[in-house]
């Protein structure tokens, strides 16, 4: 269900494994009030903004997935930014 993560100091993130299939389990993510955008972390790495409000995106029923999600929460607080972010090549 969406939600913020009020206690990351922050962005984390996250990766997902499982049988689910590609492009399905996206984290969905509000950019503002009237665009979404959903990172596709099935076996990559994907910076979210947790303080802005996510969700998982739906994928099938019978099928899994695991969510490992790396996030700060002693660190000096950041200034959130903005909810998505490309990894810098």
């Amino acid at each position: 269900s969406p939600h913020i993560d009020k206690q990351n100091s922050a962005p984390f993130y996250g990766l997902s494994l499982g049988d689910f299939e590609e492009g399905t389990g996206c984290v969905a993510v509000e950019c503002s009030a009237r665009v979404l955008a959903e990172v596709n972390t099935k076996n990559r790495l994907g910076r979210i903004d947790g303080r802005y409000p996510h969700w998982v995106t739906s994928y099938g029923e019978k099928l899994e997935r695991f969510s490992l999600i790396y996030y700060d929460t002693v660190s000096s607080y950041q200034t959130p930014g903005p909810s998505v972010f490309t990894i810098p090549v």
